[in-house]
């Protein structure tokens, strides 16, 4: 009999955390262990396409909707759950003062979708997931993930301090990360541990070399530079460190295009776009499944987030051997050392646009870097035995 193993993720939108959990499952031996993925949220699915056919995935469309808002509720009244209806309206109202106790009453709403008692349950999200998985699943051992750095996220303190003592193993994806959990939860400190984001690079490196669209490639060949950037088009990534460095690139007379590969919800950056008259320096060609292509294609690959847990693009664009420009977030030096493998900037569009430069300007700098990345190649897929580890006799 094969051991019975339970993955859960919110969602396989577009993300480093659901893009991480489909490389897990293409690293995971499918051939030893029964596979089941429990996928909270359909909507917006980009990733599902990846999940290994031999993985059985669970879906219950109330589960979805006791995650949602107002639209939500009307699903859920129009589908016979008043009650799950009612508890959405209360958690709405509750989430503005307590997202600790919003994210508990999402876990009590979300309705057991498997009776079978699993050898191990990997909660991949965290919060009302972890609370879920201890309270309403079977399984002989239970792990959570936290893909961030707690002390830049700690909103749910008050009730994860209850659930990560009911759990065998906590971990996090950075050594920065592992050590603000630790700080944060001391109690459960032998339980915390290290295990990265799995990118595996002969696969990034065979799905980069797929052709891009006709009128990308060819908007790409009418500039000087390319730039590329990967993952939402929001403050929190630094889109608008993206928009000031780019009008100081476009002021100082710099021929280039810089490729957003990713969501643009931000309604009020793209009309900062408009209003700078920088509508033909930004490409947004939205989320992609495969972006590698993209990336394949930059000149210099920039990353301007305000934080990190330990960013899988980064990862992917030193797969790819990228020169690359970063913003000095609390976890950069988890993967980059200044002046050696990326160019680090201050936590501003200006320090940005001169990194930029400075990087463009030198060839010999990027390929210090490009001989860097390329001696430096690591396929982390061997992480997955931690898991398996916890399913040894």
């Amino acid at each position: 009999m094969k051991k019975k193993v339970l993955f859960i993720i919110g969602t396989l939108q577009s993300g480093g955390v659901s893009k991480s959990m489909v490389s897990l499952l293409n690293a995971w031996d499918r051939t030893k262990y029964d596979t089941t993925l429990l996928l909270c949220c359909k909507a917006g699915d980009v990733f599902s396409q990846f999940v290994p056919k031999d993985v059985r995935v669970i879906y219950d469309p109330v589960m979805e909707n006791v995650m949602g808002g107002f639209g939500s509720a009307k699903w859920l009244l129009q589908h016979g759950h008043p009650l799950l209806a009612l508890g959405v309206f209360i958690r709405l109202v509750l989430s503005r003062i307590s997202r600790s106790w919003s994210g508990w009453l999402i876990s009590r709403m979300m309705p057991v979708v498997s009776n079978e008692e699993y050898d191990l349950i990997v909660d991949y999200g965290g919060q009302q997931i972890l609370y879920y998985m201890i309270d309403k699943l079977k399984g002989k051992k239970k792990v959570t993930f936290f893909h961030s750095d707690y002390s830049k996220w700690p909103y749910y303190y008050s009730m994860d301090k209850r659930y990560y003592p009911k759990v065998d193993r906590i971990y996090s994806i950075s050594r920065i990360c592992v050590d603000a959990l630790k700080r944060y939860f001391p109690d459960c400190e032998s339980k915390i541990g290290l295990m990265e984001n799995i990118s595996s690079p002969a696969l990034i490196q065979r799905q980069s070399e797929e052709a891009l669209p006709k009128s990308v490639s060819d908007t790409l060949k009418q500039h000087q530079l390319v730039l590329a950037s990967l993952g939402h088009f929001i403050r929190r990534k630094g889109a608008d460190f993206s928009i000031t460095a780019a009008k100081i690139l476009a002021e100082q007379g710099i021929d280039f295009i810089w490729l957003i590969i990713g969501q643009t919800p931000e309604k009020d950056l793209l009309a900062d776009i408009h209003r700078k008259g920088l509508d033909d320096c930004f490409l947004l060609v939205g989320v992609q499944p495969n972006p590698y292509p993209y990336l394949r294609a930059a000149d210099i690959y920039v990353h301007p987030s305000r934080f990190e847990g330990k960013s899988i693009a980064l990862d992917e664009a030193k797969i790819l051997c990228k020169p690359i420009v970063v913003t000095n977030f609390s976890t950069v030096h988890d993967q980059f050392e200044d002046g050696v493998n990326a160019s680090i900037c201050e936590m501003d569009g200006t320090d940005l646009a001169n990194k930029i430069l400075s990087l463009y300007k030198n060839m010999t700098k990027r390929d210090c870097y490009i001989s860097y990345l390329k001696n430096h190649i690591q396929d982390n897929t061997k992480e997955v035995e931690k898991l398996y580890q916890l399913l040894e006799p």
